[in-house]
């Protein structure tokens, strides 16, 4: 579910005057209830995101702003099929000022995607780990789609399998998988940034797009007049989970891995922690982080991720 509609982001001094958005959590969010906030004095489920985003401030000239999107697992429906078979024909990439695109163009209409972050990427069917450049990595898996599955009676796709960027953000985009018209790949980042994923057509494509360096890039909060609105609520007695870097690490892994039941455990480092699955060996190593030091009694943020 996507955490909150698109929204641009201002440098840290200008997010200080933006609008705050109201009311706050009250539990550490899942990845199944990231969609908005109940007011101060609901009582109903909490979740990550208030349901709008806060009014971009004036910018200063000359500073780029760049976009802010959910880091949540997304999901594209189906589309009625024409065209026949679905075959990959190329896999590029661009650069479009504040965001960094990849586009995966197919020969005719694909079925369902599925895009999110993992801790490493694994090949199927072999399970094998797919070396992949960066620090963090997206899934994306096509179904009914093929590239050059021998099984298949198709003219297959002659590009290449792996595609080597220098961008500051998307550094590898890798095909991960090509089994029983299930198409995956592998997209290694220089971070865990923010995405959006469209359809396309005419031709047929799938876009990902992710987001370069913002001036804010911590999670769960987008903005610093966010965390402000946050900070004033903890104060208040509201969300007791962000004063703990243990709960929002937990959260954290729910949020965005899709993990129901992490293992949480403390690693090297002040605040720093290793999130694993309970049946998996993936890990990643996560830092939260107090987000305002002049309060002993601050809320957390998660403000690095390896």
């Amino acid at each position: 579910m996507i955490r909150r509609l698109l929204g641009i982001v201002a440098v840290t001094s200008a997010l200080a005057a933006c609008a705050a958005p109201g009311s706050t959590s009250t539990a550490p969010p899942t990845a199944a209830n990231t969609m908005s906030r109940p007011t101060s004095g609901s009582t109903s489920a909490p979740t990550t995101r208030a349901s709008t985003p806060p009014s971009a401030a004036p910018q200063p000239s000359g500073v780029a702003v760049g976009p802010v999107w959910p880091i949540e697992p997304r999901t594209i429906a189906a589309s009625p099929s024409r065209g026949g078979l679905p075959v990959l024909k190329a896999i590029k990439a661009g650069r479009h000022g504040s965001y960094e695109r990849v586009v995966l163009e197919f020969t005719a209409s694909y079925g369902e995607v599925k895009v999110r972050y993992v801790p490493v990427v694994h090949q199927d069917p072999s399970d094998k780990v797919v070396p992949l450049r960066g620090s963090s990595f997206l899934e994306v898996v096509v179904q009914g789609a093929v590239a050059t599955w021998e099984a298949t009676p198709i003219t297959p796709y002659t590009g290449p399998s792996t595609v080597k960027t220098g961008f500051p953000t998307v550094k590898q985009v890798s095909i991960s998988g090509d089994f029983e018209a299930v198409l995956s790949f592998g997209v290694g980042l220089g971070r865990t940034a923010g995405f959006r994923v469209a359809r396309l057509r005419s031709p047929d494509r799938l876009v990902l797009d992710v987001a370069e360096r913002p001036p804010w890039r911590m999670w769960p909060d987008d903005s610093l007049s966010m965390a402000r609105v946050e900070q004033t609520a903890f104060d208040q007695g509201h969300a007791p989970w962000r004063g703990s870097a243990e709960l929002v690490a937990t959260a954290y892994a729910r949020a965005v891995y899709g993990w129901s039941d992490p293992v949480v455990t403390r690693a090297a480092g002040i605040d720093t922690y290793r999130l694993a699955h309970a049946r998996s060996s993936d890990h990643v190593t996560v830092r939260a982080v107090r987000m305002f030091a002049t309060s002993r009694n601050t809320i957390f943020e998660i403000g690095d991720t390896r």
